[in-house]
């Protein structure tokens, strides 16, 4: 199977993308896998939630959501980890000034 180029128009791939520009097919199986797992990984990063968030016509409403999902999903222990090195950060700086 020759992946540089379309298996359906012939259209020939440039650089790393996944589908053919010109009839949205994948240039192969593998290419699909990967394509479905760089969305999933999208969707789960800061900027990807970021952009749904956006698209939401309460954008402050989607933030706050999002805010007590990932308080909710933290144990304990991980926000009083947080609450410490905040505390360290800022005694740190009033001490350099």
């Amino acid at each position: 199977m020759n992946m540089t180029q379309c298996p359906q128009c012939k259209h020939q791939r440039k650089g790393e993308e996944y589908k053919c520009p010109k009839c949205d097919c994948f240039y192969s199986p593998l290419d699909e896998i990967l394509a479905a797992e760089a969305d999933e990984i999208e969707r789960r990063s800061f900027t990807g939630r970021f952009k749904v968030a956006k698209e939401k016509s309460n954008f402050g409403g989607a933030v706050k959501a999002e805010y007590q999902r990932i308080e909710e999903a933290s144990p304990y222990n991980v926000s009083l980890i947080l609450a410490v090195i905040v505390m360290f950060i800022f005694t740190m700086t009033l001490s350099v000034l």
